[in-house]
């Protein structure tokens, strides 16, 4: 229930979210507080303004992005298996007839690059579903089995976690299959933007793993006027910047991480 529930509430603690909030508390006061209802709906315009600038979403998105280095190929070390997180692509519904990716496609897409270049014999794809929210009991490592294939992976190397709803619930059953097969370590592979909290939650876990953050949205780049623009991009980083921030709080105070 929990990760259906801090699913469906992510979005109200989102920029966007809480600029609504403030526009609500702005019609409400004009019948209770009027003298509150301008100031409210100035609040709820500067907040929205200034997180869908790309100065406020790169900055934020590059923070949580180089808390990990992202290194080559060659300078990771051979493990026992690849672990990829899900979250990188769309269920085969109408008019789909295939999976489709997103953004994150990179997660995929590096795990299978590592495979090639002999780092572990093994993928572990991790993934489960909420059909409410996606409209498919298809989960997301059975759609990275089904690109993977498609790519020229060998089936036999593929393993799949197919429980999870989150990233806590990757780390606990991704642990537990690690257990089984007798594997030690692995490389875990998610957006560099993700991994301080995958990192930690594989931890808390006692998993053994180097990480390997791929899907770098913020490149280096010299700051310019047009930064402080208000843009769609600027807040769709800025949302899934608060996000992972958000996010990384919640498992602290559930005791999933440690800090």
């Amino acid at each position: 229930m929990f990760p259906l529930i801090s699913k469906l509430l992510t979005p109200l603690v989102s920029p966007m979210g809480l600029a609504c909030a403030l526009w609500v508390l702005a019609a409400l006061a004009r019948f209770f507080k009027p003298r509150w209802s301008v100031p409210l709906l100035w609040a709820g315009v500067v907040l929205l303004s200034a997180f869908s600038s790309k100065w406020i979403g790169n900055g934020l998105l590059r923070h949580l992005e180089r808390q990990y280095p992202i290194i080559t190929v060659e300078t990771l070390p051979p493990v026992d298996v690849i672990v990829v997180l899900g979250g990188a692509t769309l269920p085969a519904i109408a008019p789909r007839v295939h999976v489709e990716v997103t953004e994150a496609h990179d997660r995929l897409l590096h795990g299978m690059r590592l495979y090639r270049a002999g780092k572990a014999p093994y993928i572990l794809l991790s993934g489960g579903t909420i059909p409410e929210l996606s409209g498919s009991s298809q989960s997301e490592a059975e759609q990275l089995r089904l690109l993977a294939l498609e790519s020229g992976i060998p089936e036999r190397v593929l393993r799949l976690e197919a429980e999870s709803r989150n990233t806590h619930e990757n780390a606990l059953y991704s642990a537990r299959i690690m257990r089984t097969e007798g594997w030690e370590n692995a490389l875990l592979v998610t957006s560099a933007s993700h991994m301080p909290r995958a990192a930690a939650t594989f931890r808390a876990q006692g998993i053994r793993f180097s990480a390997a953050p791929t899907d770098v949205r913020i490149a280096d780049q010299s700051f310019t006027p047009r930064h402080l623009i208000p843009t769609v991009l600027g807040l769709e980083r800025s949302t899934t910047a608060v996000k992972e921030f958000v996010g990384w709080w919640v498992y602290v105070l559930r005791g999933w991480i440690q800090v």
